[in-house]
C-alpha cells in the first residue's frame, strides 16, 4: 500500500480521539474610502435561485445592499423577495437570448442601479474573461478572479496549455488540448491516448458537455451531443480529451487570492460521489488523504494560483488513482463552486464576504487567521445536493409546482439542527422550470466526526419535506448509508456500481406493508377536510347530516369506504372500510383495509360493443361487490385500530391564485405511531363522485414523500383503474411523447423515410439537460414539432407509422 494512502481498517486514523468545536464564523471587517464610506455599499448579483440567495445572506451581514436580477419564470422565487432591490431583465428566451447571459444588458443595470459591485454566481457568465473585464472597465469591482485568470485557467484546454508550458512539476493527465476540433483530428488523439477517453467541455463544469466514449465508433456522435451541450451552457463548442481512470478519486482544493499577490489554500474537499460527473455529495476534510498527501496537493493548488497571481475564490481540481495514490491536475474553477459552504463550515470562514474585502483592495496578511498559511480544518462536513430529478427514471429532471418546502430545521428541535444549513432558491409554491437547473437545495451539515456528520446528514434528509415534484431525496439517503460510503477508500465509480441498490429505500424493505398502513392518513385527512368544509355545520337544508351518513343502516351496501390509490413505485390500490358510526378522528377507530381489484371479468359484450352506460355500470357493480365483501368470511381484509391527530395545519400561496392545505399529523396504527406531512391543494377537494383529491404526504419513515389519490366509493373509475386499452396501448408504441416540458434541439428523423427500432427521432433539452428520443418501433418517420419549439410534457414529438 502506498504510504500516502490510508488504510480503511485502521479506524484509528481515521476516527479522533476527541470530539473538537466548531470554529466560530470568522467575517473579515470591509474596507472603507477615504471618506469613511464601505467601498462596497451596493452589490448586483448577476444570477438567479440558491446562490442569489447565498450571496444576498452575506450581503445581510456587511450591511451591503443586495440588487437581484430575474427574468419572468423567476417573478415569485425567492431571492427576488429577498433581495432589497429586484430588476427584471425580461423574458428567458427572448430573441437576444437568455438574459442572464447578456453582458451589455448586466452592465447597463448595474450602472443605472449604481452597483459598487457584481457577484457573478456560478454558471452564466462566472467564467466568462469578458464579462470580468467589461465589468472592471465599467468602474465596477467584479467580484471573482481578473479577467487574465479566467482566460488562462477558466478554459481547461488553456490552462493545461499555460501550465505544461510554466509549471512543468504539476502532473497533467495524459490527454488533448489542442484547438483543432475536427473529427479527424480527435480520432488521432483518442487512438494516441487510448479508450476509454473522456470528452469535456474546455469552457465550463457541472458535468455538462462531458461524456465518456469506450469505443472509437462512438467519438464523432458523442463528441457532437459534447458540444451541442458545451455550446448551450458556456458559449463555446471547444472540447478536450483526457485518459479516463476508471477507478478514481476527485478532490479539490479551495484556493483565495488578494490582489497584493497572496494565495492562501483553505484546503480540501472530496467530490467522488458523482452522476454522470456531476457532483451528488461532498465532503470536507477529505477522508482518504493523508496528511503527507493533502499538505503535497495544497501547495500544488497555492503554486497555480501564485503563478498568475491569482485573485478572488478558486478551486483546483485533481483526480487520483486510488490504485496507485498519484494525483493530476483537472482543471481550475474560477469561481466560488456549489459546494463552497463544507469548507466555510471548517474554517470557520465566510468565502463571500472575503471575496467583497478582497474586491476592495484588502489584504489577507491583514487578516490573522492566515498567520501561519492555511487556517486550520476542524471538524467535519458534508453537502448534498437536492435535486428535482427522478432517479426511478434514469434521473429525468422533473418540472412543477413545489407544494410543499419545509426543511427539517423547521420541524426538528434546535438541539438537533444546529450547524445545519438549508440552502435554496425555492419555497412552498415556487415553479421548477424547463429554463433552469434541477438544483433545488443543498443542504449542509457539520459535526466533530465523520460518522457523526452521516447521521446527521440522514436524519436532515429523512425530515425535511419537499413535495410535489419527484426529486432524489431518498436517493441520497440510500448513498450516505450505504456501508460501502463508510469505507472512505469509496471512488467516483461508487454510483455506477452500486446503482440497483442505491434505488432501494434506505429504511425498509417491505415499502407496501408500511405504505398500506399509512394509507389511513390520507383517507382520515379527507374525512377531517370534508367536515370543515363550507355548508357542513352551517345553515343549509342538510347542514347536521355528517358526511358519509346512511339511513338504511342495513344495507349491506351501505358501507363508508374510500378507495385509495398509492402513485408512483409501488403502485396499489386500497379499499379503506370505516365505523358507520359517526367518526371522533381522535379516537382509536377499527378500520378495515383490503386490495382492490382492477380487473373487472365480465360476461358482458367485448370493449368495442360496449356503450359507456354499461361499462359504468360493470365498473360500478364490481367495486360494490367487493367493498359489501369486506366484513365476509374469507375476506383479504385486515382490521386496524387507527385514530388521526393534527398537530399543526396551515395554508400556503402558490402559482396562479392557488393555495395549498399543509397539515402536521401524528397517525396511530395500531399503538404505532408515525408522523407525517401533508399537502393537497385547496382547489381539489372532491366534492363530487368522479373526483377524486391528491394528498401529497412526506413520511420521515421512509425519507421521501408519496402521492395518494383519495376517491369517494360511489366513482366511475373507468380507464383510471383498468389501465389503457390494448388499442391505447398500441397507440402509444407509435407514438414518442415528451417526457417532460422540452425544447427541441434537433429533428434526426426525416418525415416519410423509414426509422427503425432504436434509433433516435429528436433530441430535446430540459433543465440544461440533452436527452435523446427514440423510436420503439420500426416504420415511417412523421415529425410534429421542428427545432426550437417548447413542449408540453406528453406531447407526441412524433409518430412511426
Amino acid at each position: 500500500m502506498s504510504p500516502n494512502v490510508r488504510d480503511s481498517r485502521d479506524t484509528a486514523s481515521t476516527t479522533p480521539r476527541s470530539n473538537p468545536r466548531k470554529l466560530p464564523e470568522r467575517l473579515c471587517d470591509q474596507l472603507t474610502d477615504a471618506n469613511g464610506d464601505p467601498v462596497v455599499k451596493r452589490v448586483l448579483i448577476a444570477n438567479r435561485g440558491e446562490i442569489a440567495c447565498r450571496v444576498i445572506a452575506t450581503c445581510r451581514k456587511l450591511n451591503i445592499t443586495s440588487i437581484a436580477v430575474y427574468t419572468e419564470p423567476d417573478a415569485q422565487s425567492l431571492h427576488v423577495k429577498q433581495a432589497d432591490q429586484s430588476v427584471l431583465l425580461g423574458a428567458v428566451d427572448s430573441p437576444d437570448g437568455n438574459p442572464h447571459q447578456n453582458i451589455d444588458l448586466l452592465i447597463k443595470t448595474a450602472l443605472l442601479h449604481k452597483a459598487d459591485a457584481v457577484h457573478p454566481g456560478y454558471g452564466y457568465l462566472s467564467e466568462n474573461p469578458e464579462f470580468s473585464k467589461r465589468v472592471t472597465e465599467a468602474g465596477i469591482l467584479f467580484l471573482g478572479p481578473t479577467a487574465n485568470s479566467m482566460a488562462v485557467l477558466g478554459d481547461k484546454r488553456l490552462a493545461k496549455e499555460y501550465l505544461a508550458n510554466n509549471a512543468t512539476h504539476i502532473p497533467l493527465i495524459p490527454g488533448y488540448n489542442g484547438s483543432e476540433q475536427s473529427i479527424e483530428r480527435l480520432l488521432v488523439e483518442a487512438d494516441r491516448i487510448g479508450f476509454p477517453i473522456l470528452i469535456k467541455a474546455s469552457a465550463g463544469g457541472g458535468g455538462k458537455g462531458m461524456r465518456i466514449v469506450h469505443h472509437r465508433d462512438q467519438l464523432e456522435a458523442e463528441l457532437t451531443r459534447a458540444q451541442s451541450e458545451a455550446t448551450r451552457s458556456f458559449g463555446s463548442a471547444d472540447c478536450i480529451l483526457e485518459r479516463y481512470i476508471q477507478r478514481s478519486k476527485h478532490v479539490e482544493m479551495q484556493i483565495f487570492g488578494d490582489r497584493h499577490g497572496v494565495v492562501v489554500s483553505l484546503l480540501d474537499r472530496e467530490c467522488s460521489i458523482q452522476r454522470r460527473h456531476q457532483k451528488v455529495i461532498e465532503e470536507a476534510p477529505s477522508p482518504w488523504l493523508s496528511a503527507e498527501l493533502r499538505s503535497r496537493m495544497s501547495e500544488t493548488a497555492i503554486s497555480i494560483g501564485d503563478l498568475l497571481k491569482y485573485e478572488s475564490a478558486g478551486t483546483v481540481e485533481f483526480i487520483i488513482d486510488v490504485e496507485t495514490a498519484e494525483f493530476f491536475f483537472l482543471e481550475v474553477n474560477t469561481r466560488i463552486q456549489v459546494e463552497h459552504p463544507i469548507t466555510e463550515e471548517t474554517v470557520g470562514l465566510d468565502i463571500v464576504a472575503l471575496q467583497i474585502y478582497a474586491a476592495s483592495g484588502g489584504k489577507l496578511d491583514d487578516l490573522e487567521y492566515f498567520e501561519n498559511g492555511s487556517p486550520p480544518q476542524v471538524g467535519h462536513a458534508i453537502e448534498v445536493r437536492l435535486c428535482a430529478e427522478d432517479p426511478l427514471r434514469d434521473f429525468l429532471p422533473d418540472l412543477g409546482v413545489i407544494q410543499r418546502w419545509t426543511p427539517a430545521s423547521e420541524i426538528l428541535p434546535l438541539s438537533q439542527t444546529q450547524n445545519v444549513r438549508f440552502e435554496t432558491g425555492i419555497q412552498t409554491g415556487s415553479e421548477v422550470s424547463i429554463y433552469f437547473d434541477s438544483l433545488i437545495a443543498k443542504i449542509v451539515v457539520w459535526a466533530p466526526t465523520r460518522a457523526q456528520a452521516i447521521a446527521k446528514m440522514l436524519k436532515m434528509l429523512a425530515n425535511t419535506v419537499c413535495i410535489g415534484i419527484r426529486s432524489n431525496q431518498a436517493f441520497l439517503q440510500s448513498c450516505l448509508a450505504h456501508p460501502s460510503f463508510a469505507d472512505p477508500a469509496y471512488s467516483t465509480s461508487f454510483i455506477p456500481e452500486l446503482m440497483e441498490e442505491l434505488l432501494k429505500n434506505p429504511y425498509t424493505a417491505d415499502v407496501p406493508a408500511l405504505l398500506n398502513q399509512l394509507s389511513f392518513a390520507p383517507s382520515l385527512l379527507r374525512r377531517q377536510t370534508l367536515s370543515t368544509q363550507s355548508g357542513y355545520g352551517k345553515r343549509s337544508a342538510f347542514s347536521s347530516i355528517r358526511p358519509g351518513y346512511r339511513n338504511q343502516k342495513a344495507d349491506t351496501a351501505n358501507v363508508t369506504a374510500d378507495i385509495i390509490q398509492i402513485q408512483g413505485q409501488y403502485s396499489e390500490t386500497l379499499i379503506v372500510e370505516w365505523p358507520a358510526a359517526e367518526l371522533e378522528l381522535n379516537t382509536p377507530q377499527s378500520v378495515n383495509i383490503a386490495p382492490l381489484a382492477q380487473n373487472v371479468e365480465s360476461t358482458a359484450p367485448t370493449a368495442e360493443e360496449r356503450k359507456p352506460g354499461l361499462q359504468l355500470a360493470l365498473d360500478y357493480n364490481a367495486i360494490s361487490a367487493q367493498i359489501r365483501s369486506l366484513k365476509s368470511k374469507g375476506s383479504s381484509a385486515v382490521s386496524h385500530k387507527v385514530s388521526l391527530r393534527t398537530i399543526k395545519s396551515h395554508t400556503a400561496p402558490g402559482p396562479n391564485n392557488a393555495y395549498y392545505d399543509l397539515h402536521d399529523l401524528l397517525l396511530t396504527t395500531d399503538l404505532t405511531h408515525q408522523t407525517i406531512y401533508t399537502s393537497s391543494s385547496s382547489t381539489n377537494k372532491s366534492h363530487d363522485a368522479g373526483a377524486y383529491q391528491t394528498i401529497y404526504a412526506h413520511i420521515p419513515a421512509l425519507g421521501t414523500h408519496v402521492e395518494f389519490r383519495v376517491f369517494p366509493s360511489l366513482l366511475n373509475y373507468g380507464e383510471s383503474l383498468r389501465g389503457s386499452s390494448e388499442e391505447q396501448a398500441a397507440l402509444a408504441d407509435k407514438n414518442a411523447k415528451a417526457p417532460m416540458p422540452c425544447r427541441v434541439l434537433d429533428v434526426v428523423g426525416k418525415d416519410g423515410e423509414h426509422i427503425e427500432v432504436g434509433q433516435v427521432g429528436m433530441i430535446v433539452e430540459s433543465m440544461k439537460m440533452e436527452m435523446k428520443v427514440l423510436a420503439t418501433v420500426a416504420g415511417t418517420f412523421k415529425g410534429m414539432f421542428k427545432i426550437g419549439d417548447a413542449v408540453d410534457e406528453g406531447s407526441v414529438l412524433f409518430s412511426v407509422t
